[in-house]
């Protein structure tokens, strides 16, 4: 990835002298406070300065609906009326860019339901074009090039969420935003933010490619027959590169729109004549030729006007602040560069995040998604939510963190291992606390980013009535970046008994993030384990036997050489031992396979987990290389693995859903479901599996079956079973937060109308 250019900072606060600087020589947190105060003055400046940006993410946001210059003023007259309810000065840009993508969201829940009234939609064919004079209109297109033009043409067949992060994405390629921006405006890991953005790229490209098959003069007839003949552009004497393709309304791109592009891409990869045309390079390089957004002039010259109409006076500040003291919660960001000049053009969007107000509030929700986060691989959608770029201060979500309230020893980040321990002198490292711990105690991992230098070693052990825990203390969110270890180290290697685990965040490690070295009777909780260079979680060696691994995510995780694709989401290898399980899991876009039970001797049971988006080269690795199944259940040669899998899925992975790797063992499989995987949903060629109540829709096919296997009730036992029947709503509500318990969030996706009793239920 090429290095973004170099930033502006933040004006820093002016110094302090005898008289106070006028508002004309205040700039970014003064400006802000000057007006939050109460200067009339203040507020058209500050609200001036920020028009632009304001202008530049609607703009952009809502493809030119008539709608912008409204959602523009609506949102600069909620945040005048809710400057006095921000706390911290130095955020008000990304504060005031949430309050926009609230009021565009609002209008885009307006919009579809006016379109339910007025024009049912049945699919995207014979939908007039009212999207296309956004780039008629709006934009000055002798600043544009060609390749500008097609991505904002294509960018028409992308879902509102989608259009947020290629807007996103846009800035970034301009040297306007970094990486870590662009995450924390979509709420996401960095990461799970680079799945989102390559997801998006990947259905931009599939749009501009069936873009210049379309514009291919002479046209290919079968495209143009299955398109229903239509043009939504200029005719074709206007030449191929002012052609518009045929494309949706906004709001439709998601549901018959995607239909559409689905059929006319399948086409154009099948046809060597459209092939041809739409052979084209990379997207990478082409955002940075779309130009800004030119303010409005009498938006400009508004803006005085409602800043002496709407601003707050000081003593309102003070009520206001007083009323909602016990219901504000903040939410850090990283501080943003101040734009300046009131008219100056910009094609920015910042970092989104907010304090959260009361009920009824001008401040928006957070955006949801990992991963996700998050995206297309998965299903028309985004990509799992996750945590947004460390910050100093922790940062706390509605994701499930809760942690002990109280221990025996507690570690921070400033900490130091001659400490006593204590809240208020903490260790440095969990090494040196669980060293120290004994049967029955806790230790209490504060917020923030930890960067060991060593394996933490979790070497002591509990008792069956008195276990050790080590856990997150509070809501606070802890996180070990594994960069810094030494080459081949692995981060956290568990090796005793009756220990838990939970709520602690691991990334960045080349090596193993997590290893369970014969342990037994532990628990691993809440355990969100991504972007490392090996197997997210290892389970090894001999009597490693009752181990629980609960409501914990795995994503992301994959090898930056070689072939790229042998690193799983978990791995129960070169081990045995008996009674233990999975349950409430999410494990998905890992380069190699979600989980595998290769080599381990002994019983898994696994209940109500998820394996998703597995194996697809999301890295643009060369040679990229991998089996990428969901579930790979052992049964290596000698071994005796049974393993019992109920009420799980398996969706969007490049190899099989439910999988054996070998003759031996017993696998049963029970209320499973099996979508869309690459190869077969489930594959049991040579073992005795038995197989009752799944189900299996659009894979590759559904069932893969040796004489061995037992099947009884599945879909495929039964006629008339189509992905008609599945419930498809709902594609990114797999990878939304956690509730407070730890729990999977409830969806309805993958649910069926058919038999409820058939196939996994991803509602808890």
């Amino acid at each position: 990835m090429r290095k973004d250019p170099a930033r502006p900072t933040p004006p820093g606060p002016t110094t302090p002298t005898a008289t106070r600087p006028s508002r004309t020589e205040l700039t970014g947190p003064g400006l802000v406070e000057a007006a939050r105060s109460g200067d009339p003055g203040a507020r058209a400046a500050l609200f001036g300065e920020y028009l632009p940006l304001v202008y530049n993410v609607v703009g952009r946001g809502l493809q030119g609906h008539g709608d912008v210059d409204d959602v523009v003023q609506e949102t600069m007259l909620r945040a005048m009326r809710a400057l006095p309810l921000l706390r911290e000065p130095e955020r008000f840009r990304s504060w005031l860019v949430s309050i926009a993508i609230r009021q565009m969201q609002e209008q885009g829940r307006r919009s579809k339901a006016a379109l339910a009234r007025h024009r049912p939609v049945t699919d995207a064919d014979g939908i007039p074009d009212d999207a296309r004079s956004f780039a008629d209109v709006a934009l000055d297109r002798r600043a544009l090039a060609e390749a500008g033009n097609d991505l904002l043409e294509a960018g028409r067949w992308l879902s509102d969420e989608e259009r947020r992060t290629m807007a996103l994405w846009w800035q970034e390629t301009a040297g306007q935003l970094t990486r870590a921006e662009v995450a924390e405006a979509l709420n996401l890991s960095a990461p799970h933010t680079a799945v989102r953005i390559q997801r998006m790229k990947a259905k931009l490209s599939v749009a501009v490619g069936v873009l210049a098959a379309w514009r291919a003069d002479p046209r290919c007839a079968d495209l143009d027959a299955l398109a229903g003949g239509r043009r939504a552009g200029p005719s074709r004497t206007a030449g191929p590169s002012r052609t518009a393709g045929p494309s949706p309304t906004a709001g439709t791109a998601s549901a018959a729109g995607g239909r559409l592009l689905t059929r006319l891409d399948r086409h154009v990869k099948d046809c060597p004549r459209c092939g041809a045309a739409a052979a084209w390079s990379s997207v990478d390089d082409l955002p940075i030729r779309i130009g800004a957004l030119a303010v409005p002039a009498a938006l400009v010259a508004a803006v005085p006007g409602l800043a002496a109409q709407h601003g707050a006076a000081g003593g309102l500040l003070s009520s206001l602040l007083s009323s909602f003291r016990h219901t504000l919660a903040r939410i850090p960001v990283k501080a943003a560069a101040a734009t300046a000049g009131a008219t100056v053009t910009l094609a920015v969007v910042t970092g989104v995040a907010i304090h959260q107000l009361p009920p009824g509030s001008d401040a928006p929700d957070t955006l949801r998604s990992p991963a996700a986060t998050a995206g297309a691989p998965h299903l028309p959608g985004a990509l799992p939510s996750a945590r947004t770029t460390p910050s100093p201060t922790p940062k706390t979500s509605p994701a499930a963190r809760s942690g002990v309230t109280t221990a025996d020893y507690y570690v921070a980040p400033d900490g130091n291992d001659t400490a006593p321990g204590t809240l208020a002198r903490p260790f440095a490292t969990v090494t040196r606390a669980v060293s120290r711990a004994r049967p029955g105690q806790t230790v209490a991992v504060r917020g923030g980013t930890y960067h060991p230098g060593t394996t933490i070693s979790l070497a002591a052990s509990g008792t069956r009535g008195h276990r050790i825990t080590v856990s997150n203390y509070r809501d606070e969110h802890p996180v070990f970046d594994g960069s810094r270890l030494p080459s081949g180290a692995g981060l956290f290697v568990l090796s005793g008994g009756y220990v838990t685990a939970q709520g602690l965040e691991i990334d960045g490690t080349a090596g193993q993030p997590f290893v369970c070295d014969s342990c037994h009777d532990d628990v691993l909780a809440r355990l969100v384990v991504h972007g490392n260079g090996s197997t997210g979680l290892l389970l090894q060696g001999a009597g490693a036997h009752d181990n629980l691994i609960q409501d914990s995510d795995f994503y992301d995780n994959h090898e930056s050489g070689s072939s790229g694709g042998h690193v799983d989401g978990v791995g129960f290898k070169a081990g045995s031992g008996a009674g233990n399980r999975i349950r409430g899991c999410r494990i998905y876009d890992n380069s190699g396979d979600g989980l595998d039970l290769s080599g381990f001797d002994g019983s898994v049971t696994i209940d109500h987990t998820w394996t998703f988006g597995n194996g697809v080269n999301r890295w643009g690795i060369a040679d990229f290389s991998a089996g990428g199944s969901g579930f790979k259940l052992g049964g290596d040669a000698g071994l005796k693995a049974a393993p019992v899998v109920s009420d799980s899925a398996a969706w969007d992975n490049a190899g099989f859903g439910f999988t054996e790797t070998g003759a031996a063992g017993t696998p049963r499989l029970t209320n499973d479901t099996a979508y869309r995987n690459g190869a077969a949903g489930f594959a049991f060629v040579t073992s005795a599996a038995v197989l009752q109540r799944d189900l299996a829709l659009g894979n590759h096919p559904d069932d893969w079956l040796g004489t061995q296997a037992g099947h009884t009730a599945n879909s495929w036992d039964q006629q008339g079973w189509t992905t008609a029947a599945l419930d498809l709503t709902g594609t990114t509500s797999p990878t939304a937060d956690r509730g407070p318990d730890g729990r999977l969030p409830s969806t309805p996706f993958l649910s069926n109308t058919r038999n409820p009793s058939i196939g996994a239920r991803l509602a808890p």
